[in-house]
């Protein structure tokens, strides 16, 4: 199985979903926190509290959706998110 830091930067690296890249935000919250997971750079309190409000955000995103490939997309930025704040916590 591939390390959680390699799946994070293949999300981050591969094509967003049409509906998803019409509204790209590339300094996005939950972008900039997987980035910093992605590079290794040291965690702290601070860190996993952008990851819980990461998680409420894409949970709101995912409602607003109207295509599958979007939510399917931000269920799984949603699932990385979680497995990189159970690490880091």
């Amino acid at each position: 199985m591939k390390s959680l830091t390699h799946r994070v930067q293949q999300f981050l690296d591969r094509p967003l979903p049409d509906e998803i890249a019409l509204n790209y935000e590339p300094d996005s919250l939950t972008e900039m926190f997987l980035r910093t997971y992605a590079t290794g750079a040291p965690t702290d309190k601070g860190f996993v509290q952008m990851g819980k409000i990461c998680l409420t955000e894409i949970d709101q995103t995912i409602a607003q959706l109207n295509t599958e490939a979007g939510r399917e997309y931000f269920i799984e930025c949603r699932k990385l998110v979680t497995e990189v704040l159970q690490e880091v916590m």
